[in-house]
């Protein structure tokens, strides 16, 4: 049976990140899920709510007119996993990047994401808001699931991008 444990609506903000990591510890327990799966999935929520955070500026006046398009975070369950999804605006000129990233990942071992998270750390392009994909290295190491995404056209300017992290039970 799936569903949705946790769910959020709307801009993110640091308070609103901080309840969502409260209200996962008590989700956690009720559902029992294992503490080590519990790290796991804390870990890559920490990094997922921080992506859709950071470039909140980016979409904040576009959102102001599309209500429909607010960024949403869920966690979802069933029998034998647990899926992480996030969903926001993105620049349709930042889509390339961010699929060769994620493709990237998806592409490589566990020792091989081991040895790109190094280098990557080493010689990585890094900007004030990161850029390096150092993020989904580790959400892909964290998981150990391929990452999942898609976009889809919602302007000239913006695509609806959602990112799925799945974790085994």
């Amino acid at each position: 049976m799936i569903q949705r444990i946790l769910n959020h609506t709307g801009i993110l903000t640091f308070s609103s990140i901080d309840t969502l990591l409260t209200e996962f510890k008590g989700v956690s327990q009720e559902y029992e899920i294992a503490f080590s799966t519990h790290k796991k999935i804390l870990t890559v929520m920490i990094e997922s709510l921080e992506n859709v955070y950071k470039y909140t500026d980016i979409y904040e006046a576009f959102i102001e007119k599309k209500q429909e398009y607010q960024p949403t975070f869920n966690i979802i369950i069933n029998d034998d996993t647990i899926q992480l999804k996030t969903s926001n605006p993105v620049r349709v000129k930042d889509i390339d990047d961010i699929k060769r990233k994620i493709d990237l990942v998806n592409n490589k071992s566990r020792e091989e994401l081991k040895r790109l998270y190094v280098e990557t750390i080493t010689n990585g392009q890094f900007s004030a808001k990161g850029g390096a994909g150092l993020g989904f290295i580790e959400m892909a190491k964290t998981s150990e699931n391929d990452l999942k995404y898609s976009f889809e056209n919602i302007s000239d300017e913006f695509s609806l991008y959602t990112f799925i992290v799945t974790f085994n039970l």
